[in-house]
């Protein structure tokens, strides 16, 4: 069996990115986020999304 690098669902784009990568590409996703929502109308305009609390597993 072929074991894959862990991965890590973005919470912005829901994209699939490394465990290592994802703390790069959060900020810039963010901010291509704010870049797209600042053009739409004012009534089409949604609150920007909220990182997931993740409780450790016990």
């Amino acid at each position: 069996a072929i074991r894959r690098p862990r991965a890590v669902i973005c919470y912005i784009c829901g994209r699939e990115y490394g465990t290592k990568s994802i703390s790069i590409h959060e900020p810039q996703c963010l901010k291509n986020w704010h870049q797209g929502n600042d053009m739409l109308p004012k009534h089409l305009k949604r609150p920007e999304p909220k990182k997931p609390e993740v409780s450790p597993i016990q």
